[in-house]
């Protein structure tokens, strides 16, 4: 467990850092286009936007949900159909970071028990 603490502190570090860049491209992944402004007004209106997080507008009777990077000049732009698709690629995701954590968590409690000769040890019996 020791040994499996800085590196899960590390990947946090990581993680945070690339957030928004992993955010884009399980949006890209899930249908999301990619538009750049073209006009003063359209940045103008990308700054406005809460960046780095899907905000859902309705327009039309439906329900698109952006996403606004203006640091790299972009705005990505989906419905619901890719909204949801989004969120299962996302799930997905976590759900094999959570895998692969669970995997290295045992990995080193194993090793650690083996450090005490394990189950088949001398000094190991039930009533222990």
């Amino acid at each position: 467990m020791k040994k499996l603490l800085p590196i899960l502190l590390f990947s946090l570090l990581l993680t945070g850092c690339n957030s928004l860049q992993k955010k884009e491209q399980l949006l890209s992944a899930a249908g999301f286009r990619t538009v750049t402004p073209s006009s003063s007004a359209q940045m103008a209106h990308l700054k406005s936007l809460p960046q780095g997080h899907l905000t859902p507008i309705s327009k039309n009777g439906k329900t698109l949900f952006l996403l606004a990077d203006a640091k790299n000049n972009r705005l990505l732009i989906g419905n619901q159909t890719q909204y949801q698709a989004y969120e299962q690629l996302s799930l997905n995701q976590q759900i094999a970071r959570d895998q692969r954590a669970t995997k290295d968590l045992n990995a080193d409690a194993t090793s650690e028990w083996n450090d005490w000769g394990g189950l088949n040890a001398l000094f190991y019996s039930p009533s222990f």
